[in-house]
């Protein structure tokens, strides 16, 4: 058995009238630092029509009652005219054996609509997680909103608030302030951990990661990302994140241009009951953790930021 990275492109050509091709690779997770280029294996393509508007897939997690492989698109492409999630779409099976199929999951309520434009996601048992987030305050308010996707075929989805207004519900506005797009969430510990991930300077601030309720879908204040020498991570892209979830786990985080991070440093931050950062005796200190670069996966046009890859979860082999 072992550690495979999943990942899932933009549209190949960038052509919307011959529809949209996202490619998804297959990757070995590094134990420890490399400095050779990962190589990815392709493992199939999804074909989504060319009305898809939303058709990204940044939100990918590993079911861990089937060890099978979701993904949940976008919110919106980009700018603060474009439609408000227009389609929520769920493609499930896209790891090895390729088989996708593709649902859309009902909104509850009828209006919802997410918030945002960058996605992470992430499964609790059956039950797939998005948060969903706009990091650009060009665009809108900066911030992020936690969505429930039930698994059953089409499934539905719901806002994760314990009183949301009608704004946050109809996707005009975040339930957190705090913007946000990996997510992952400790299926070895059920209930104990979720993270969500922020790699961006978009938002104003630095990378981070947030502790997440899944009940209530709010975020901690954040834990600050550092290098191992200490200094901030500055590293500016969109993130995915997963937990190995598999014997002795890890927390890998993703940059869209294929660099793979193990964050470690977490672990008194993530004792703290609810929201709370612990004291300032762990492993770096309250509110902070380390990010150390394993290697960068050599996937096409990824380098050039022709093709992003936003989307990440692992799966064991």
């Amino acid at each position: 058995m072992a550690l495979y990275g999943y990942t899932i492109g933009e549209d190949r050509d960038g052509n919307a009238n011959n529809g949209k091709q996202l490619d998804v690779y297959r990757f070995l997770i590094p134990s420890a630092l490399t400095t050779s280029p990962i190589a990815p294996t392709l493992v199939g393509t999804v074909n989504l029509p060319a009305n898809a508007t939303t058709a990204d897939l940044e939100g990918l997690g590993t079911n861990p009652i089937t060890g099978r492989v979701g993904a949940v698109n976008e919110a919106r492409v980009t700018g603060p005219t474009t439609p408000i999630d227009p389609t929520v779409t769920v493609v499930n099976n896209v790891d090895q054996p390729f088989a996708s199929a593709t649902t859309s999951p009902t909104r509850t309520p009828s209006d919802l609509r997410r918030f945002g434009f960058e996605s992470g996601a992430d499964f609790a048992g059956n039950t797939l997680y998005n948060i969903s987030g706009n990091p650009n305050p060009a665009n809108g308010p900066v911030g992020s909103s936690l969505y429930r996707i039930t698994t059953a075929n089409p499934g539905t989805i719901n806002l994760v608030a314990a009183a949301p207004t009608a704004a946050q519900r109809q996707g005009t506005q975040p339930t957190n302030p705090q913007y946000a797009d990996g997510l992952a969430i400790d299926n070895l510990n059920p209930g104990s951990r979720a993270l969500a991930s922020d790699f961006t300077t978009r938002d104003g601030d630095g990378a981070q990661l947030y502790k997440v309720d899944l009940l209530t879908g709010q975020l901690s204040a954040p834990i600050a990302l550092r290098t191992p020498s200490g200094e901030a991570l500055n590293v500016n892209g969109d993130s995915g994140l997963s937990f190995t979830n598999f014997g002795s786990q890890r927390l890998i985080g993703w940059l869209e241009s294929g660099a793979v991070y193990e964050i470690t440093g977490y672990q008194d931050e993530l004792a703290a009951s609810g929201l709370g950062l612990g004291s300032t005796g762990g492993t770096n200190g309250a509110g902070f953790a380390t990010a150390t670069l394993l290697g960068t996966v050599n996937l096409p046009s990824a380098a050039s930021g022709a093709i992003d890859y936003e989307g990440f979860t692992i799966v064991n082999e």
